[in-house]
């Protein structure tokens, strides 16, 4: 009796060493399928670079400390620029998420009667010195509508893809290329320069008063035009290269056509771009870039969007004023005087009790008036004197006087304004315009 329960217990043993190894097996045997049916299952946070060779190109993808560089090699020469980051992460992405219809196994080489020993695509990623073995991967395109992959993580499998990504993985090395024409913060730009050999250059620099003239020297001291400058630093923020020039170009001239350039408060390094003339294409600039540091084309209509004169930069405006601080205004139309005062219901002409409405708006055109093109100091024989106008404070003190004059030799639509400093301004005759129109040079009504 002792013996059968000694063997029953051994048949118990083994029953259950049987069913143990069944199961250990089993999951051993479902989790090789859900690797091998996973495509990649090596994480690509750690990649340093990744090769990139189709039948048309080759470059490669690095790391870099503040982002990532592409390299092209050329016949003559090799490029270097900077790539972008989004691209770059959202290519890996592509590669790891590839989702195959199936895979075929027990290869003993790369897939050769696949057409993978002479891929459309392969694709070579390394994880630096502690990241391990590189990855390869091959694809190319099959008969049928169907891509085969294979992967150096598994390389005794072949597997099948739809088409529909392909195209997206085959992409030129012109696509990673950063095209941006500087990278700064507009915030902290505190000097601009531009520069033409046979043009207007200028240079301003940003003080608690704003941005002033360094350059040329008869500006120099006098106000930019905040709103300008600010405009004109967001639109080269914005500036994009055209067509990338990845082969030799010859400029015609050495010396550039135009020069931009900008400095930040962190750096004494400025930020700058240079365009050429090129021999045989007078509609497109080759420029060049302290950020894009690959040469490239630039249309003529984009390049001459960037020329800005001191003047279009320059602060225009003919005079200041408080609109609050005036409580006066005198105006000598023709042989008319008005005199106009504010009172708590508005302004009224001295011994009528009729509001005058709009005289708000013509005091905040005052504050707008700004001059279309360099003031003289001495007006033509053409000229002709229309109104004066002079306004005060309630203690009677003179705020600003000024004197509006007709000139047929100005453009359509402008006048003359002297403000009381000896300039004559060509400005707009609108706020002319309006106060003719509010005191007329006949008879008071």
């Amino acid at each position: 009796m002792p013996d059968l329960k000694r063997r029953v217990f051994f048949a118990v043993i083994v029953l259950v060493i049987g069913v143990a190894g069944g199961a250990y097996w089993y999951t051993s045997m479902r989790s090789t399928t859900a690797s091998v049916s996973q495509w990649l299952s090596r994480s690509l946070d750690q990649v340093d670079s990744i090769h990139v060779q189709t039948p048309g190109e080759t470059y490669i993808l690095k790391a870099v400390d503040d982002g990532w560089e592409i390299h092209v090699p050329g016949g003559s020469w090799n490029i270097k620029a900077r790539a972008l980051t989004g691209r770059v992460l959202a290519y890996e992405s592509l590669l790891v998420d590839l989702d195959p219809r199936r895979s075929i196994g027990d290869l003993d080489s790369v897939g050769d009667q696949y057409g993978l020993d002479a891929p459309d695509l392969k694709v070579l990623l390394s994880f630096g010195e502690k990241g391990g073995e590189p990855l390869t991967i091959r694809l190319t395109s099959g008969a049928s509508g169907v891509v085969y992959g294979w992967n150096s993580e598994n390389p005794a499998l072949v597997y099948e893809f739809d088409t529909q990504f392909f195209q997206e993985l085959l992409q030129p090395a012109v696509n990673f290329f950063d095209t941006r024409v500087f990278a700064f913060e507009e915030q902290a730009i505190h000097r601009i320069q531009l520069v033409q050999p046979f043009g207007s250059s200028w240079l301003v620099e940003l003080s608690k008063q704003g941005y002033t003239f360094s350059l040329p020297g008869y500006l120099k001291g006098k106000s930019a035009s905040d709103s300008k400058i600010k405009l004109y630093i967001h639109a080269l923020a914005l500036l994009r290269a055209g067509t990338l020039i990845l082969d030799p170009v010859v400029a015609e001239k050495q010396m550039a056509a135009l020069t931009i350039r900008l400095w930040n408060s962190q750096s004494e390094t400025p930020h700058s771009v240079e365009f050429y003339t090129i021999k045989d294409d007078p509609k497109h600039y080759l420029g060049r870039s302290s950020w894009l540091t690959v040469p490239f084309l630039l249309d003529v209509n984009s390049v001459s969007q960037l020329v800005r004169s001191a003047f279009d930069v320059q602060g225009r405006s003919v005079f200041s004023l408080e609109i609050g601080d005036v409580a006066t205004m005198v105006i000598d139309h023709g042989k008319k005087r008005y005199v106009v005062e504010r009172n708590d219901t508005g302004w009224h002409v001295r011994g009528r009790e009729k509001n005058i409405p709009g005289i708000d708006m013509s005091l905040w055109r005052f504050t707008e008036l700004q001059f279309e093109a360099l003031p003289l100091n001495n007006l033509s024989a053409s000229a002709v004197k229309l109104m004066q106008c002079q306004l005060f404070d309630e203690g009677g003190q003179v705020l600003n006087a000024m004197t509006f004059y007709a000139d047929p030799k100005l453009p359509q639509g402008q006048c003359w304004i002297q403000n009381g400093d000896g300039m004559y301004y060509p400005v707009s005759g609108r706020l002319l315009k309006d106060l003719q129109g509010m005191f007329p040079a006949g008879h008071v009504k």
